[in-house]
């Protein structure tokens, strides 16, 4: 059986790397220089970077782009930023015009269009990945990347949320990474911080919308929602896109999910379900949203003033109120069971299983008596 030529071990190469191959790949396949200048020469190759080549051919990817770039910087180059996040397939990170690439420092290779190269210092905690056959960062180093270059808070919450959307990092392995390079300093440790106790422990959002929901209601000054909140209502199973459990409000918000006939039939089920459970429901569209925002910060802001801020549903469904007196004292029939998350307040408006805090006016009526 005859051996495979230089020139075809080269090119199955280059069919495994987007159609690109390096000088050292075609050195270590046979091919001399003169080979190499010869099938350029020819037009069957094309030189797109210093030291890289690709088959004349092979489909042109924004992929290829990018592992040409990573590939020209030297071989222990990544993918890196914004251009990892596209890689990782974090939803609100399409593919970015210039390709970012992280090498280690005093090995930086000369600039070329279209590439931005960083230099680092802790290129040993960047984790390497490999992603649609791109050397890339690891997804928890890739949140304090973003975080260096200077990227403001909804960037980092959203690369943040869809990481753990995703499920490409613990919480365990995001707070060691942060640690670590916190140890040598840093930029963007602090707006790293920030973002990793804002989230910390809790239920993240699962869309774009419901993200930037979030937002508005923390510029008005109201409490966080508990995100995707599973409860039990009416014999279903749901998961409510923004909920405050301790005031019995659920906000749904009509992204592009919604657009379907199956939730065009779903939805008013679900709902007519969870107000008969006792939760008051508020819907919000993406047109009403970013036409009318100060409508929905008045509907959120009154629905609240409204509600006496309760505990959660206990784990047997029986709901207790914090304040006796209030006029809409008692359980709301048929009380919803969350999933999961029981007994815990949230956006401050209660405290576990609904007990009064110390010193509230429960506390008082029992020192008069």
């Amino acid at each position: 059986m005859s051996h495979p030529r230089p020139v075809e071990r080269a090119a199955a190469r280059a069919a495994t790397q987007h159609g690109h191959v390096t000088w050292e790949q075609c050195r270590s396949c046979g091919l001399s220089p003169n080979a190499v200048r010869r099938l350029v020469a020819r037009g069957a190759w094309e030189r797109v970077a210093p030291g890289v080549y690709r088959i004349v051919g092979a489909p042109l990817t924004w992929h290829g782009r990018a592992l040409a770039a990573v590939l020209a910087a030297g071989p222990e180059a990544l993918a890196s930023h914004r251009t990892a996040a596209h890689l990782w397939g974090l939803e609100g990170f399409g593919p970015p015009g210039r390709i970012e690439v992280t090498v280690r420092r005093h090995s930086r290779p000369r600039r070329r269009p279209g590439v931005t190269v960083h230099e680092t210092l802790a290129y040993d905690l960047a984790s390497p990945r490999v992603r649609w056959g791109v050397p890339t960062v690891g997804p928890a180093r890739l949140l304090l990347d973003l975080a260096g270059i200077g990227c403001d808070e909804l960037v980092l919450l959203r690369a943040l949320d869809e990481v753990r959307r995703l499920r490409l990092a613990s919480w365990p392995a995001l707070w060691e990474a942060f640690v670590l390079h916190a140890r040598r300093g840093r930029p963007g440790i602090v707006a790293c911080r920030s973002v990793l106790l804002r989230r910390w422990g809790r239920r993240v959002p699962d869309t774009e919308f419901a993200r930037l929901f979030g937002r508005l209601l923390d510029d008005a000054g109201l409490p966080e929602p508990a995100y995707e909140y599973a409860v039990e209502a009416g014999g279903g199973r749901y998961s409510i896109d923004a909920a405050y459990p301790g005031a019995w409000i659920a906000i749904e918000l009509d992204g592009k999910g919604h657009a379907t006939e199956a939730a065009f039939e779903a939805d008013p089920v679900r709902e007519n379900r969870l107000k008969l459970s006792g939760w008051t429901v508020l819907r919000y569209t993406w047109n009403r949203f970013i036409t009318a925002p100060a409508e929905v910060v008045a509907e959120v802001r009154e629905a609240l003033r409204q509600k006496a801020p309760t505990g959660p549903p206990t784990r047997t469904g029986v709901q207790r109120r914090r304040n006796p007196a209030h006029p809409n004292a008692g359980t709301p029939p048929n009380a919803p069971t969350p999933a999961s998350g029981a007994g815990c307040g949230v956006g401050g408006l209660a405290s576990p299983g609904g007990r009064p805090r110390p010193g509230g006016r429960g506390a008082a009526r029992g020192r008069r008596r």
